[in-house]
């Protein structure tokens, strides 16, 4: 591994697994685990989906940069929501600082992973693409921004945090 990183962030469509993965691999290096998610939940008092519903797409975006940008990354495994792609400010600090580790998920596993859950994440593009449409675009994105790519399909967090585990020896 030639990158020099100070933390390791995970990207993927909601449902790949980033949240429950990164906790077993923060766990695992001893490090902190933020889910971004949960991180803004504390901040302003609001889920994704309220925000979503009262504010907007744009302010949700704006939100999810603007604690990217200020949190330390320095031995924090990190989970932003799988829109964080869309904000080239918080990509560009996260590609700089952190080794960028796309949670590769086909798409049948994703709908199976959000089936009744997916009108109540509070997803970026949902309302508007659907999931196959935006799964479409962000793929091409994730794979982009990508130092590494883990298939987490039908694995177990554990299988996914050791083979990220292996990627770093």
């Amino acid at each position: 591994m030639k990158k020099k990183f100070k933390g390791i962030t995970l990207i993927g469509m909601p449902g790949s697994g980033k949240s429950t993965a990164g906790k077993t691999l923060a766990k695992k290096l001893g490090w902190d685990f933020i889910d971004l998610d949960i991180y803004i939940k504390k901040k302003t008092g609001r889920g994704h989906e309220v925000i979503l519903g009262k504010d907007g797409e744009k302010a949700l975006l704006a939100l999810e940069e603007k604690f990217t940008l200020g949190i330390d990354i320095n031995r924090v495994v990190f989970s932003p929501g799988g829109s964080i792609i869309y904000s080239t400010a918080a990509m560009k600090k996260l590609k700089k600082e952190t080794l960028v580790i796309y949670l590769k998920t086909p798409l049948k596993e994703v709908k199976k992973r959000l089936s009744g859950i997916i009108h109540d994440r509070g997803i970026v593009g949902f309302k508007e693409k659907g999931i196959t449409r935006l799964f479409k675009e962000r793929t091409v994105v994730y794979e982009k921004a990508a130092d590494r790519t883990v298939n987490s399909g039908k694995r177990s967090p554990a299988e996914m945090a050791a083979e990220i585990l292996g990627l770093l020896r």
